[in-house]
């Protein structure tokens, strides 16, 4: 095969040379592509774009092929396709920030042929890391971060690079803008993994990877209704990622089902970071213990809308067997703490990062929180570390006797904007994320049924546990699936 065999495209091309290209890629009958529903949006797109960037993705496929780089497989059309819908889906929504090239890959592996999405902090070979900023560093990055090349080796394709918040700091600069939410594009997707999120309730891809120092996988999940994980601190590589809170920062998942989250996990986490619970339980296997915390289900910033989709997917769960116990703590009671040392913390931290960088170009409210972080004194930041080392231990007591505790994500649905993050008015947007982000226990947003736009059940386990925890997410999820 030669690039010219595959590429025989253009504006009088039509869907004709357009099939013919896809079969030359993938080893099926163009008579059979044209009649394949599933490509109707790839063909069309081949037949008559006008820039020339899908024709330019099957001239990369064919020479991949033709150096032995590359196989020909119906995955190159999978990989076509996520192309297109990125174009179609993902780009009204701000949610692409750079497109790769046709993705080195390995030719097997437990991710073969699946796109991913990776969120603009995370570095990507090739590519530059743009952070959501115009004051980063426009040079491509020269070397992968260990989870992309993880993705990679595992065989899947990393395609392209999503939109976020500023530095992962809470806030979109004004040029770059946030990112829109598929399910109503007048509502934000969410910070600051807010693209990743997006590209995967679009449809463009079903496996996606964010950051979590403060919510930002989880809620972005919520809003957009799909699966978002925070893992344990640690478990996941940060290298090559740009550190927003060293001390908070998580990398995390976003996928449009647990089973998404469990496979991306199973390839990207440190070797011996999880204990392995086992297999699932069979079907006669008695549910599990959920821990309600019901002083969130109360708290003033959940909705009714959220209150209600929260309370009947607990009780969906307790029709199946599942045991469901109400939970109060002293920690629970005292959700302002834990904002503020989050605050001084992440926001210490990320002055720390910047101090040398030049922060004119940066966003407003960006800058306002960098100048927080700098004001805060060494006693100021060790009393924040000691509430968090209360926090864990605490957290770690109210998961006794249980599986995991339960709550919600967040307390509202996707509002119009992004709330600040440390600095400004106080929305409790992520007042239920952020302990776990503070104790580094696993959490996991799973989307439940709700009125109007999506609503978010977080779940969290025990650390190290995160296997566990996706154990009883599956389960809970396909409970919640059923009429």
């Amino acid at each position: 095969m030669t690039v010219n065999d595959a590429t025989g495209l253009g504006s009088t091309g039509g869907l004709g040379a357009a099939a013919l290209a896809l079969a030359a890629l993938s080893g099926r009958p163009a008579g059979a592509l044209s009649d394949d529903p599933g490509l109707t949006g790839l063909l069309a797109a081949l037949a008559g774009e006008t820039d020339g960037s899908m024709a330019q993705r099957v001239a990369e496929l064919a020479q991949s092929i033709a150096v032995g780089q590359r196989t020909v497989t119906s995955q190159n059309l999978d990989l076509l396709s996520a192309y297109e819908r990125l174009e179609r889906l993902g780009r009204p929504l701000n949610a692409v920030a750079s497109v790769a090239p046709v993705p080195a890959r390995a030719a097997d592996g437990p991710l073969a042929g699946q796109p991913v999405a990776v969120k603009d902090i995370i570095a990507v070979a090739g590519l530059p890391t743009r952070c959501g900023s115009p004051a980063s560093d426009p040079a491509p990055a020269t070397a992968d971060a260990t989870v992309v090349h993880r993705l990679r080796t595992a065989g899947a394709e990393v395609f392209a690079t999503t939109q976020c918040l500023e530095y992962a700091a809470g806030f979109a600069h004004p040029q770059i803008g946030d990112t829109r939410n598929p399910r109503d594009p007048s509502r934000t997707s969410g910070g600051s993994s807010g693209g990743s999120a997006a590209v995967v309730a679009a449809g463009v891809c079903d496996l996606a990877l964010g950051t979590d120092t403060g919510g930002s996988v989880r809620i972005p999940a919520a809003y957009c209704g799909v699966v978002g994980l925070k893992p344990s601190y640690g478990a996941l590589s940060v290298t090559g990622v740009f550190p927003l809170s060293p001390t908070c920062d998580h990398v995390g998942t976003l996928t449009a089902t647990v089973a998404g989250a469990a496979d991306l996990v199973a390839v990207l986490a440190d070797p011996g970071a999880l204990a392995d619970p086992g297999g699932p339980p069979g079907p006669g296997a008695p549910g599990f213990t959920v821990g309600v915390l019901a002083a969130q289900l109360a708290d003033p910033s959940v909705t009714p809308a959220v209150r209600t989709a929260v309370s009947g997917a607990l009780e969906a769960l307790r029709a199946a067997g599942w045991e469901i116990r109400e939970l109060t703590a002293p920690w629970l009671a005292a959700p302002a703490a834990w904002e503020e040392a989050l605050a001084v913390i992440v926001a210490r931290e990320a002055s720390l990062v910047h101090r040398d960088r030049d922060t004119s170009r940066y966003a407003e409210g960006t800058r306002a929180l960098l100048a927080f972080g700098a004001s805060v004194d060494n006693d100021r930041y060790a009393r924040a570390l000691a509430r968090r080392a209360e926090l864990a231990a605490a957290i770690d007591a109210s998961l006794a006797g249980v599986d995991v505790l339960a709550g919600p994500t967040v307390g509202f649905q996707a509002p119009e904007q992004d709330p600040p993050f440390g600095v400004g008015e106080d929305s409790g947007e992520g007042r239920f994320t952020g302990p776990y982000n503070l104790s580094g226990h696993p959490a996991i947003s799973l989307p439940v049924p709700a009125a109007g736009l999506p609503a978010g059940l977080q779940l969290a386990g025990a650390r190290g546990g995160d296997l566990s925890l996706l154990r009883v997410a599956a389960a809970a999820e396909r409970l919640l699936a059923r009429p």
